[in-house]
């Protein structure tokens, strides 16, 4: 009996030890006014809570929030269409972008950034099929998409000269960068121009090409399709490209009957949020991507997103499954879980998230005793860096989740911190 007193003292006292250490790590002055919430994945318990439902920024998080609503409007196998109509004269067609900021204009099977692209040069070769010679006149719809192509809270450096985002346009080819293989490219002033330039000169010929909108009932000569929108979701989260993540927004807005401008998406991505039962309090939102610093979420909006993608519920499970995961052989970026750190192998998976106010990262972390927990963590502060301290805390303290978390699973009592604690 004695023997059994003293192994209980014992794991007690290592348990005690893993929730101060956890609680430390929470804590850590690199982090901020930081927000941090972590549940068990299969209660919804809350086990660790810090500022949980203050709303704040969420950087590229924002996209498990967009790529979730893209799943359940649009569909896991619906696919982008691009078309070509025919025009209301001779010698007429009308180039139809349909949001697939995916197309590329790179010929045959060359490289480009995205997997699996549709092509322009094929969408002009089924074009000549059906008209029997080069058009002389093209005229470019792109008007599916409405409003302003830019956010005023983007930074224009965001174009140039190491580009990271596109004007969103409905119709665009390789996100418009400059090089189609390369993820930061330069970006143009006009991607709707790049992309009729260049289905003009895969027909040959010297056709006029204006700007305007297709004849109703006008038929269809040519089309070509995106890859499935969970290929485009998957794309999405791994590379957390932005163009992406806006064109998803927008086409999800269009099947809801919303405006597909930078509101309408917003409240199309909000509404879906109520619908699927996860807290909406507080939640402001501006773009599909993250970029804008007005987002407001709660870290308790994301934690309970994420556990219902983790508990799969309807079509959510795609999402726990495309989040991208850490290790040597996972999709997460490899800055991400280093020097101490990679002692987590495999067992994190999540989307991370940086602006010039918050290093953020959501998903799920498998402990080392097998369970899973549910955390989102934002570094808040000014003027943060890529590489800012804050990033190294916010792996840190995930990392010390899957060391000791098991002991947060085993506490009766949840460890319930606030901004007078911090470290």
């Amino acid at each position: 009996m004695q023997n059994g007193d003293t192994l209980h003292t014992a794991l007690d006292h290592r348990d005690t030890a893993a929730l101060a250490a956890i609680r430390a790590s929470a804590l850590d002055a690199r982090l901020g006014d930081a927000r941090v919430l972590v549940l068990d994945a299969d209660t919804g318990a809350p086990l660790l809570r810090l500022a949980d439902e203050r709303a704040g920024e969420t950087a590229s998080v924002m996209k498990t929030i967009t790529a979730a609503a893209a799943l359940h409007v649009l569909g896991p196998e619906h696919r982008i269409t691009t078309r070509v109509l025919a025009g209301s004269m001779p010698g007429e067609i009308v180039l139809v972008g349909g949001g697939d900021v995916t197309l590329s204009s790179v010929s045959g099977d060359g490289s480009t950034f995205y997997p699996g692209p549709a092509r322009l040069e094929r969408l002009a070769d089924l074009t000549l099929q059906a008209t029997g010679a080069p058009p002389t006149r093209i005229i470019v719809d792109d008007s599916l998409f409405t409003g302003d192509g830019w956010h005023p809270d983007w930074h224009p450096s965001g174009r140039r000269p190491d580009g990271y985002m596109p004007v969103i346009s409905a119709l665009q080819v390789d996100g418009d960068r400059d090089d189609p293989a390369v993820d930061d490219s330069s970006r143009s002033e006009d991607p709707v121009a790049r992309a009729s330039t260049a289905f003009a000169a895969f027909l040959g010929g010297e056709p006029q090409i204006v700007r305007g909108r297709a004849p109703a009932d006008s038929p269809c000569l040519a089309s070509v399709q995106s890859p499935p929108v969970e290929v485009l979701v998957r794309e999405t989260l791994r590379s957390s490209d932005n163009a992406l993540a806006e064109a998803l927004a927008r086409l999800t807005a269009h099947a809801l009957g919303e405006t597909t401008d930078f509101a309408g998406a917003a409240r199309a991505l909000r509404s879906l949020l109520r619908g699927f039962g996860v807290p909406v309090e507080g939640v402001e939102l501006v773009d599909g991507s993250g970029l804008s610093h007005r987002i407001r979420v709660p870290a308790t909006t994301v934690a309970d997103l994420l556990r219902r993608a983790r508990l799969r519920e309807g079509v959510l499970g795609m999402l726990d499954d495309r989040l991208p995961r850490s290790g040597p052989e996972g999709t997460m970026s490899a800055t991400r879980f280093t020097g101490d750190n990679e002692i987590v192998g495999d067992a994190v998976r999540g989307k991370t998230g940086f602006i010039g106010s918050v290093h953020s990262l959501a998903g799920v972390v498998r402990t080392v005793g097998g369970s899973d927990l549910i955390f989102a963590v934002f570094a808040m502060g000014e003027n943060m860096k890529p590489d800012d301290p804050a990033k190294a805390a916010v792996d840190d303290f995930v990392t010390r989740l899957h060391l000791n978390g098991d002991a947060l699973l085993r506490s009766t009592v949840p460890i319930a911190l606030d901004d007078t604690q911090r470290l």
